[in-house]
């Protein structure tokens, strides 16, 4: 597990002791820390922590609620705001003063949680924050957590319903769960189509434009509608990504079911296609954009090329 670690540069000493320790104490090497060095950061340091915020599986925070300079606080807020962003969980391990203990006046924790000024105190339930206890054990436990042993739930009276009925509603469940993923799928579909039929529609604009026999209006047109094409496209595969997100998580919940029935379709079906090289229709569709972004930035070097020509009276 990628552990993203957010950790004020004053606490540099009592944060890299409190690794060193998880790291022998991870006797399965199951943790995989990334954290910056005071002497390490530079200007560029941004473009690193978005590469590896979005890599992470856990962003944690060993924070200290003492005071701190204003930097610190700006840089630690700049982070979790990027894990938000990220929709990545966020733990907070509390190694300075308890929580319980701080008020408005914490400058520091101000910045972090900011402030509920309807109640007068800060919104400490923002974040998930962890006290006391082993914080190692936490880590783990999130390590080695696994849909497959989360999925059913074991405190169901199986011997009530007997075998037949217990299998009978699991199926049933499992069915949800495919249905729900082919409509998933389909919307996803119906998303392509559209951006394609949009794409379409501007590609024929843009042709249109030679209609005109005037140089300058078709290079306003290409300049345009190229911009409008990366913008659609950038827009477009960032939706493809967040259906496949969530269409990766429908199918753990699925292959976690399927091991408790007699045959595990979707897994073998997923093996088969992927030892023959065939690819999904996810893979080829998530091509489409890149075209489309390639074709945008051309029609914007033309439009830009003949806007200059234009200007200088050549066409």
């Amino acid at each position: 597990m990628n552990v993203y670690v957010i950790y004020k540069f004053s606490d540099t000493q009592k944060v890299n002791e409190l690794l060193e320790e998880y790291k022998k104490r991870d006797e399965g090497h199951l943790l995989n820390f990334f954290k910056f060095d005071a002497e390490g950061a530079n200007h560029m340091w941004h473009r690193k922590a978005k590469r590896k915020m979005q890599s992470s599986n856990l962003v944690v925070y060993f924070c200290g609620f003492d005071g701190t300079a204003k930097g610190e606080a700006r840089n630690v807020k700049w982070e979790l705001e990027l894990a938000n962003k990220y929709k990545k969980r966020v733990y907070i391990f509390n190694i300075g003063k308890q929580t319980d203990g701080l008020d408005v006046n914490n400058g520091f924790a101000k910045t972090i949680f900011g402030t509920d000024y309807s109640e007068g105190m800060l919104n400490i339930n923002k974040y998930r924050i962890f006290d006391d206890g082993d914080h190692f054990e936490t880590l783990l436990a999130e390590a080695k957590w696994s849909i497959d042993g989360d999925v059913i739930n074991h405190r169901f009276d199986k011997e009530k319903l007997g075998d037949e009925g217990y299998y009978n509603l699991l199926l049933e469940e499992y069915k949800i769960m495919v249905d729900t993923s082919e409509r998933l799928m389909e919307r996803r579909q119906n998303t392509s189509n559209l951006y394609t039929t949009l794409c379409a529609a501007l590609v024929a604009a843009v042709g249109a434009s030679f209609a005109f026999n005037n140089w300058w209006v078709v290079a306003c047109i290409a300049f345009g509608v190229g911009i409008v094409f990366i913008c659609l496209s950038v827009n477009w595969r960032s939706c493809l990504k967040a259906y496949e997100m969530n269409n990766t998580g429908k199918f753990a919940v699925i292959n976690a079911i399927e091991k408790i029935l007699p045959a595990d379709l979707f897994d073998s079906e997923y093996r088969y296609n992927t030892k023959n090289g065939i690819r999904s229709y996810s893979g080829r569709e998530k091509i489409l954009p890149i075209i489309f972004v390639v074709f945008g930035v051309v029609l914007i070097v033309f439009g830009a090329v003949l806007i200059v020509l234009n200007a200088a009276g050549v066409v």
